[in-house]
């Protein structure tokens, strides 16, 4: 086995490796932005959410629709 044939091996290995690993890393990162209850997960250009399956009683869905926060206090 020459130089080159030992190369490809790496590359060949190396790809789908760290495929796996962005995969798994991005995972664990909307799952922590989940737990702790994140907002910025609904404008993540990684995430797209299909369906709500938990709210308060009388939330309504609405598709397509920009948020935008307020802040609320005293003016």
């Amino acid at each position: 086995m020459n130089l080159t044939d030992f190369v490809l091996i790496i590359l060949s290995l190396a790809m789908p490796l760290a495929v796996i690993w962005w995969a798994i890393r991005s995972h664990r990162s909307i799952n922590k932005k989940i737990q702790r209850g994140d907002a910025s997960i609904l404008s993540d250009s990684g995430v797209k959410i299909k369906r709500v399956t938990q709210g308060p009683p009388g939330t309504q869905i609405y598709d397509d629709v920009t948020l935008v926060y307020s802040q609320q206090g005293k003016f």
